[in-house]
């Protein structure tokens, strides 16, 4: 990458100029106009076939983040030797989807899901009535809470994703606790038999407010 020679065509995010991330052999080139990124990709592409490491164009993909409704629909056309890149509206870096409006529900969606997939492969724990009740909710918060809050300190949260948040609590103490929907019990039920009221969102703000904090610290 250092070859390559883009410092020229960064970007300013946070007070810091940016023209990539980087994490093992996982790389997102940013730009702030078409024009800069071909350059970039250019430059990237012919110092890479320089010392024999060839850009892949099936695996590449190119996402548009639109500044306005008009340019929702503009597809950018960037190749690699003459290949087109695939254009997505979202990629997975680092186990985190990113998405080209900016919001993450896509991301809490898929964490709930693999959260529930956890829970439900370990249904023999928790229809173990040998295991006392508190063990099971120390087991909940250490196997199956941190699929589901994998990066959730940069999850940019509306109403509606807080909401599906305690929905998905909701359903690991009923899963836990083996109370079916046919027992019309109310959550306050559920809770109140736990003894404890919901607890999953309160860490997610936590977490937000210490990244905040801390990429704050390193702008100064």
């Amino acid at each position: 990458m250092r070859q390559a020679d883009i410092n020229d065509m960064d970007i300013n995010i946070g007070g810091r100029d940016i023209t990539n991330l980087r994490y093992a052999d996982d790389t997102a080139l940013l730009s702030d106009n078409l024009t800069s990124m071909k350059r970039k990709l250019h430059r990237v592409t012919n110092a890479g076939q320089q010392i024999g490491l060839l850009l892949n164009a099936k695996k590449a993909k190119v996402m548009h983040i639109p500044a306005s409704k008009e340019s929702s629909n503009v597809e950018p056309d960037i190749k690699i030797d003459r290949t087109s890149l695939e254009n997505v509206d979202n990629f997975k870096y680092l186990g985190s989807i990113k998405t080209s409006d900016g919001t993450c529900t896509n991301e809490i969606n898929t964490r709930i899901a693999m959260a529930k997939q956890g829970m439900v492969s370990l249904n023999n724990i928790w229809k173990d009535k040998s295991i006392p009740k508190p063990l099971k909710f120390k087991l909940l918060k250490t196997l199956i809470w941190p699929r589901m809050l994998y990066g959730c300190e940069t999850w940019t949260m509306r109403k509606a994703d807080e909401l599906k948040i305690e929905a998905a609590e909701m359903w690991f103490f009923r899963r836990l606790r083996r109370v079916s929907w046919k027992d019309r019990r109310t959550n306050g039920n559920v809770l109140a038999e736990k003894g404890t009221g919901r607890t999953l969102l309160s860490p997610v703000k936590e977490r937000r407010l210490k990244y905040i904090g801390h990429a704050e610290r390193n702008t100064l």
